[in-house]
This record gives structure tokens, sequence and C-alpha cells, in this order.
């Protein structure tokens, strides 16, 4: 089987279920604090932005498994893996952005380096790597023949 494949499938399946309990949290026991596990501040449609992560991640666990079983359709395709994993990685990136870059330029570097800390990154960064991890190895992933 094809190694690419699996890789995307198994951060696919990681990146799912950190959203899937980030998402969890946030709805059970709501954080007023940026951290790994919370997703603070930024509102989409009146959500927080880790359910649509979970989305983008549940779809590339689903069609990067149906493209391990071999079930060739256009939701197995290589170009719809490479779709999802960069819609997820441009969102993902755009909200990172908002929650870390804009800060950044409105507080100033070095008084923004002076109050952060890692376990303030909020989970959206944690989820851009991942989908930047898997978006790049889409690229490199093509349908095995038979």
């Amino acid at each position: 089987m094809n190694k690419i494949l699996k890789s995307i499938s198994c951060l696919s399946c990681l990146g799912t279920l950190f959203a899937l309990t980030v998402t969890l949290r946030q709805y059970i026991a709501p954080a007023n604090e940026p951290g790994i596990f919370s997703c603070v501040g930024l509102k989409i449609f009146g959500l927080s932005p880790c359910p649509f992560g979970l989305g983008f991640f549940a779809l590339l666990l689903l069609s990067s498994l149906l493209a391990l079983r071999q079930k060739s359709n256009w939701f197995s395709s290589p170009k719809t893996i490479r779709f999802f994993a960069w819609a997820g990685t441009l969102f993902s990136g755009w909200v990172a952005w908002r929650e870390i870059g804009l800060p950044i330029l409105i507080r100033g570097l070095s008084n923004y380096w002076q109050t952060f800390s890692l376990a303030q990154v909020p989970a959206c960064v944690w989820g851009f790597f991942v989908f930047l991890a898997v978006a790049i190895l889409s690229l490199y992933y093509k349908n095995e023949k038979k």
C-alpha cells in the first residue's frame, strides 16, 4: 500500500481526534484562556473554529480511508484529498494568523514575546501544523494503478 496515503490517514486520524477533543471540551467546559485544548476568541457564524477544523479533518480521514480501501471515486481521488488538505491548511492558517499574527502586529513584537507562553498557543495553530503536514504529503500522493 501507498506509504504516503497511510501517513495522510494517520495524520488525519490524529487531527480528527484532536479537533474532536478540543470541540467537545469547548462545549462541555468552555475555557476563558487560550491554550492547546481551548478555542477562545474568534467566532465564525457563532461557533469557534474548532468544529470547522473537525469537519475538514473528518473529510480528510474519510477520503483517505476510502482511497486506502481502493474505492475509486471522486471523493477518494488525490485531487480531492489535496483540496481538503489545502482548504484545512488555509482555514487554520487564517485563524492562527488572527489569533497570533495580528496580536503581534498590534502589540509589537517585543511586547508580544514578553508575555508569550507555548501553553497558551490556541488549538488552531497546532491543527495548522497537522494540516500543513498532510497538505505537503498530499502533493506527493498519486493513485496506485493495479
